[in-house]
């Protein structure tokens, strides 16, 4: 037999009452047993009883306006690979260097 998807166990719990059986006898008929069919309600109880996620949603970006200045060697970032020695302007935003450095990994 098939295995059932979420969507048909959920369909089966709403017809047990309304079938008017006794859940042996529907489970009898649909051919599972009493317990699969208290685990697949308990399992859609706790679903039922889980918080939806918080909707969460993106601020529009703000244009940043690029700034040109000098760097010394205090306001660099250098990092030591095998590869060699890369240094980087501290301006560099985060998320670039994190990509750099996962690069300079597969190496």
């Amino acid at each position: 037999m098939a295995k059932r998807s979420h969507q048909d166990w959920a369909a089966l719990i709403r017809q047990q009452p309304a079938s008017g059986l006794t859940i042996t006898a529907f489970c009898r008929q649909h051919k599972f047993s009493i317990s699969t069919f208290y685990a697949r309600k308990a399992n859609k109880d706790k679903i039922k009883a889980v918080m939806p996620f918080a909707k969460a949603t993106l601020a529009p970006t703000t244009a940043v306006t690029p700034q040109t200045q000098l760097c010394d060697a205090q306001q660099m970032i250098r990092l030591q690979h095998q590869t060699g020695v890369w240094t980087f302007p501290s301006s560099l935003p985060a998320n670039y260097l994190l990509e750099i450095i996962k690069g300079l990994q597969a190496c």
